[in-house]
Formats: structure tokens, C-alpha cells, sequence
């Protein structure tokens, strides 16, 4: 049975389902889990491995087929019971446009209660699953690197945002070879190998993931040989061959369906039949058991390594220049004049772009000067969006948040201007009915939506257009003080910080890795107090005792300065 509605909410939806379950008789007590589907092209191949491995896991199947873009704003739905679900029950979601703004509301009234939750990305994954709108409320995160645009780019990228609980069909694609090859090399006399060879796709995600197994379980590390596929539905693992003293062992494809073991001693071989794995195949496994997989993980991280220090974020990047202007409004005056013509500059070769603004006596000057300079410089304000580096959380309406400090003389003017209010992102205050680490995450997430995701976990890449950040008397940005331990989460875009030493205690903040997403930095300081903080920011980069000194911009890192903040240069 199908129904479908339209311009629907999600409390429709839901009594929608009661009422067919109780018309057909169905109902929900042998579901065991709900698994979400977050589709964003073909939804068809992954409703029929859902509803295949539905047999074995019944399931309240939620398909979110997103479209952003969409002009207008709304949902509808499909809903599909009895035989046309499986063994479970699917719902099918069509949110367009700003519906995407609550995707865990939405689908928070359809979960099923009591049950584990597993959200699958079947194609463009996001970097950091945890971090993802739905994939935050999950207990298992299946991802598909394989499917994605840059397979190997998409599992480096997995690697750094990776925690308990992620998973990727590139790993449950070598179930089979990893326990195939296991039980080869215990066949006597066990020995550790002297060579390993690994032949399959160069950059496909399970060549990668089988050599490092290799390398992290035996000690021996692999090397990859680039071979044509046999198999027709793609490229994959081929072979794998140790070299032992006592001979060699090697798993060989053969074709679509099998493979060739040799053993020391065996020349001629064996087949033993192991087709490609199918998609329902997949998740079906997946679905088995809803631990954390560790040992992919563990494999991951061998496979990738990881950034060494928060420094790294800086490195590799153009030099800082210095403009020096002699007061503080001659510095936010300078400042706001070079952001309006960056992000000019921005909007002739992208559809928007992107400004992070900040605090503190010069940061408020210069967003109070801001939209004149845009004005000026022309910038066409419906392709402008606004951010914050960092926040107090306290009220909405505190003097002490930045975003009051020019609530009237730089939003008011851009929306009376044309800024669209949607393009204005302030941090959330207690006032949201957050916590204080919910708060940072909810500010992640809408980072990704707008297209962080990648660009914040990819070095060398941009998302920002200009950052602008203060610096204390102690050299912090943003709310990254010296020696503060929160400092150091860099897994996530935004974080709660707890006792700041500078009031109030409770604060968010944007991370390093966001911070130097940047094409264009500017460092807005004034005041001879500030003196030291300004040249010891000039200096090594060094995150931890000096934050001032380790956000670079791609393109550009300029040092906005009066006179007296110069001083020690």
C-alpha cells in the first residue's frame, strides 16, 4: 500500500501511518531499528537493498530525498506499508529548500521509540558523520566513499572526522577477502610474510583499506600494483600475494563470481567462488550488529595519518603583511574597505560569499563601517552571508554578545539594504533552548549545509572568503585562548568553551581548521596594550602559547594596525 501526500508536515506523516497500519493490520513491535537514508540523487537502488535486507532486519526504512536548491520551500511524502515495504515500513521524504534548515525535527517525530538508529549516506558522505544533522542522533554512521565524486579524498576526510561508530561499505567490501586471506596465511608453517603485494585500482577506497590492514596487522607494508578490473560492475581488490619463506600465498580474481587461491606446495590453485557483494549485501551486514567496528577505525587511521599539530592548520600558506593606519577607526575603516573589495572579488567568480565577523572595540568598528564599503564597492548583498568566529553565550539581548554590539549599525542597514535574513548566521544563546555543547554543534552543522564540509577537512581549500578576527593582550582569536585545553578539539567546526579566562566563562567557537578555511585573513588589533600580543603573533606559529599567529587565510593574511599596536614590530 502507497500514499502519498503533499505540502505535509511531519505530525501528518506520522498519523498518516498509524491510521494505514491500523487499516492493514500492521504494526511496529517487531521493528528493531530505524535507518535513515539520506539520498541526494537515485533513491531507487538503496530502497531495494533497504527493503531486501528489511528481511533480516525488519525496519522503519526513512528515505530524506533533499533539494536544497528548490525555489520554493516544502514536503511531501510517500508513504509504503505491506508488501511494498518488505518486512518493514518506508517512508520517502521530498524536503525542499528551507526544510533542509531542520532535518532532525523533521524526522525526530518519525523515529520509532526505543530503537538504535542508523543513518547511511549511499553517495556524497559528509566528512565528519557524528557531526551531520542526522548522523548526530545515530548509534551506527555508514558512509560509501566508492560512491562519492573523490573516493580517495572523501576517506581522508572520513579519517579526521572519524569517531566510534562510522562505518564504510569500502571495508564491508573486503569481509570476504579479509577472512579468505586470514585463513590462508594460518596454513602451516605460519610465517610472517618478507614482501605483500596488493594489485586493484589505484585510489579505489578498498585497495587503500586492505593495504593498510595488511600493513597495521602484519607489520609488513604492502605495495600496490595498478591492474586492470575482472570484475564488470567496477574496480576493487584483484589480488593480494605474500611472499613467505616457505612459497607464496595468493588470492587472485578470477572473474565476476571467483578467485584463485595458491598455497605454498599448490601451484595449480583453487577456486573459490566469491562474487562481488551486492548493495543489499552491504547494509545487510552492516545492520548485523550495531557495535562500533574498531578494527576500521584502527585501519583507517593507519591509513591516513593525521595532522601533526594544530600548527599544520597555518603552515605551507603566504607570509602575513602589515597595514598600519594611526588610530582604531583608521584601522576598521581600512579593514572594512579591503573585505568589501574581496568579497566583490568573490561574488564575479562565485554564487556567494562568505564573511566572518568579530568582537571587540576595533571587530565592532569595522562591521559598523561595513556597509558603506559595500555600498561602495558594489556587492550584491543576496549572495552575502554573515558568521560569527566566536560568542558568549548569554542572552539574546546581552551587550556582551557580539552580534548586539551591531545589531543597528551593521544588520539593520545590510537588511534594510537587502541582506536577506536567512543570510545572517548568529551563534545561539541559551535563549534556543541549547546546551552549551548542543549550541556548538547545531553551528557546525549549518557550517556543512552551506558547503563547509569538505573545504573544513580539506587542506588547502577555502570556504570563508574573508575571516575577521581580534586579538586579546594574551594573543587569543576568536575564543582559542593560550594554554586552553578546549583549544585543542579540532574534530568538530564549532566548540563549547568552558571557562575562558576572559568573562563570561561560557562561550562557542569556530576551530583551526575552519578558522584557516579562509582565502583572506585580517587581523584587526589597536592599542599599545596589545603591543606584545602583535609581535609575538608575527612569530613562529605556535596555536597553543601565541593563537594569533596560527590562522593563515590561502590567499592572504593581512595585519590591520594602529600605530601603538605596531609598536614592537
Amino acid at each position: 500500500m502507497i500514499t502519498t501526500l503533499t505540502d505535509t508536515t511531519a505530525s501528518a506523516i506520522d498519523k498518516t501511518m498509524i491510521e494505514m497500519r491500523e487499516t492493514f493490520g500492521a504494526n511496529t513491535i517487531g521493528r528493531v531499528l530505524t535507518l535513515i537514508i539520506v539520498a541526494t540523487g537515485d533513491i531507487e537502488k538503496p530502497l531495494e537493498a533497504a527493503v531486501a535486507a528489511s528481511h533480516e532486519h525488519p525496519a522503519r526504512v526513512l528515505v530524506v530525498d533533499a533539494e536544497p536548491e528548490a525555489e520554493t520551500s516544502g514536503l511531501d511524502a510517500e508513504i509504503r506499508v505491506g508488501r511494498d515495504a518488505g518486512a518493514g515500513e518506508i517512508v520517502i521524504l521530498h524536503a525542499r529548500g528551507d526544510v533542509m534548515r531542520s532535518l532532525d525535527t523533521l524526522v525526530m517525530a518519525l523515529l520509532l521509540p526505543d530503537a538504535p538508529i542508523v543513518t547511511w549516506w549511499p553517495e556524497n558522505a559528509p566528512s565528519s558523520p557524528v557531526h551531520d544533522v542526522l548522523g548526530s542522533m545515530s548509534q551506527r554512521r555508514i558512509t560509501d566513499s566508492a560512491a562519492c565524486p573523490d573516493p580517495t579524498g572523501t576517506l581522508k576526510r572520513l579519517r579526521h572526522g572519524y569517531v566510534s561508530g562510522d562505518s564504510d561499505f569500502a571495508w564491508a567490501r573486503l569481509t570476504r577477502w579479509r577472512g579468505l586471506m586470514a585463513s590462508a596465511y594460518e596454513v602451516p608453517p605460519v610465517s610472517v610474510p618478507t614482501a605483500i603485494e596488493v594489485s586493484g585500482a589505484p585510489g579505489n577506497p578498498s585497495v587503500t583499506l586492505m593495504a593498510a590492514w595488511l600493513h597495521l596487522t602484519l607489520g609488513v607494508k604492502p605495495t600496490i600494483t595498478a591492474v586492470e578490473s575482472k570484475d564488470h560492475e567496477g574496480p576493487g581488490v584483484q589480488g593480494v600475494t605474500l611472499t613467505r619463506e616457505d612459497g607464496t600465498i595468493s588470492l587472485q580474481r578470477v572473474d565476476d563470481t571467483s578467485i584463485l587461491m595458491s598455497l605454498p606446495g599448490d601451484e595449480g590453485g583453487q577456486h573459490v567462488t566469491m562474487p562481488r557483494r551486492t548493495l543489499a549485501e552491504l547494509i545487510t551486514e552492516e545492520l548485523r550488529r550495531l557495535d562500533p567496528d574498531e578494527v576500521y577505525g584502527e585501519v583507517l587511521a593507519a591509513a591516513f595519518s593525521s595532522v601533526d599539530g594544530n600548527a599544520a592548520y597555518a603552515q605551507d600558506k603566504p607570509e602575513p603583511i602589515d597595514v598600519v593606519r594611526p588610530d582604531a577607526d583608521a584601522v576598521a575603516q581600512a579593514a572594512a574597505e579591503d573585505a568589501a573589495a574581496k568579497l566583490a572579488a568573490a561574488l564575479k567568480e562565485r554564487a556567494q560569499a562568505h564573511l566572518v565577523l568579530t568582537g571587540g572595540t576595533v571587530g565592532t568598528k569595522a562591521a559598523l563601517a561595513l556597509p558603506s564599503a559595500l555600498a561602495a564597492a558594489d556587492v550584491e548583498l543576496e549572495h552575502l552571508h554573515l558568521w560569527w568566529g566566536d560568542e558568549r553565550f548569554v542572552a539574546p539581548d546581552s551587550e556582551d554578545r557580539n552580534d548586539e554590539q551591531v545589531r543597528e549599525g551593521l544588520l539593520s542597514e545590510l537588511l534594510d539594504a537587502g541582506l536577506p535574513l536567512r543570510n545572517v548566521h548568529p551563534m545561539p544563546s541559551p535563549a534556543d533552548g541549547m546546551s552549551l555543547e548542543d549550541a556548538a554543534a547545531w553551528y557546525g552543522q549549518q557550517l556543512d549545509q552551506m558547503g563547509g564540509d569538505e573545504p573544513f577537512r580539506t587542506r588547502g581549500q577555502a570556504f570563508f572568503d574573508v575571516v575577521w578576527l581580534g586579538v586579546g593582550p594574551d594573543a587569543h582569536v576568536a575564543s582559542l585562548f593560550p594554554n586552553h585545553p578546549d583549544q585543542e578539539d579540532v574534530a568538530a567546526n564549532a566548540i563549547p568553551v568552558r571557562n575562558s579566562p576572559k568573562p563570561p566563562p561560557e562561550r562557542l567557537s569556530l576551530t583551526w581548521p575552519v578558522l584557516n578555511s579562509s582565502r583572506h585573513v585580517g587581523l584587526l588589533v589597536a592599542g599599545g596594550e596589545k603591543a606584545e600580543a602583535v609581535a609575538a603573533g608575527h612569530g613562529k606559529i605556535d596555536p597553543r602559547r601565541v593563537p594569533a599567529s596560527a590562522v593563515r587565510g590561502l590567499e592572504s593574511t593581512t595585519w590591520f594596525l594602529d600605530e601603538a599596536a605596531a609598536a614592537q614590530l
